[in-house]
Formats: C-alpha cells, structure tokens, sequence
C-alpha cells in the first residue's frame, strides 16, 4: 500500500490513460458486435385494404436477417431489412408465420392471427374423401 503512495503523477497518468484506451476499445467492440447479442429483431403489421377484401398486407423491417419466409414461403428483404408482402385470408380463423433468421443461425417467430369474416352461410372442409359441412 505505500508503495501505491509513492508513486509520482507521470505514473498516475499512464495507469489512467490506459485504463480509458481499455475502456474506448470495449464500447467500440460492444457497439459494433451487440447485433450478435441481439439477433434478429422483426417488427412487423398487419393492414387490411378494406374491411370487405379478403387480402391482408404485412408489413415491416427485419434487422440483421439474411432469410425472411412468410408461411413457409420465403419472401424479399430490402438491404435495410423492410418488406411488405400481401397474404390472401381464408374465411374464419387464420394464422400467418413470420421466421427470420440471420447469418450466425439465430432465429425469431412472430406470429399473427387474424379472423376474416365472410357473408358465407357454411364453409366446408375436406378430410380425406369426406366433406365436412
């Protein structure tokens, strides 16, 4: 401890001029690799045209993604990560997928369901060689 006491200013200012050179370096490192912390970041909306149309447009931006699919399908990014899409609604109750994924394998879902009401009396389903009404 006295030795730390003794030592003279020109040894106080490299210690400190040191430690701030450490301290530069770090924030820099950090602010430049924090997307590789973060991952894949997808912001995204759903707007219909009009309450009658059964189309949908997704919108958004998905930063630092390289693949983006909409339902399986993979779909076109900007270089700044925007996209717009537009998806066909089925009448009753649909859901539409997002997945992105970027170039060091992390991935991120996002999820929308949607319910488009149609001036239908009955919708059937098939299953198999039946009709289920």
């Amino acid at each position: 401890m006295k030795q730390i006491k003794n030592k003279n200013i020109k040894w106080w200012v490299g210690i400190g001029s040191c430690l701030a050179l450490f301290l530069v370096i770090g924030i820099f490192a950090y602010s430049k690799m924090c997307f590789i912390i973060k991952g894949v970041e997808v912001i995204a909306t759903v707007e219909k045209e009009n309450a009658e149309s059964p189309i949908a447009t997704i919108e958004g931006k998905a930063d630092n993604a390289i693949h983006l699919s909409l339902n399986g399908r993979e779909i076109f990014i900007d270089k700044d990560g925007s996209f717009s899409e537009k998806v066909a609604l089925l009448p009753g109750f649909s859901v539409v997928t997002l997945n992105a994924e970027d170039k060091f394998g992390n991935k991120k879902e996002k999820r929308f369901e949607l319910v488009y009401k149609e001036n239908a009396e009955s919708i059937a389903f098939k299953k198999g060689e039946d009709i289920i009404n």
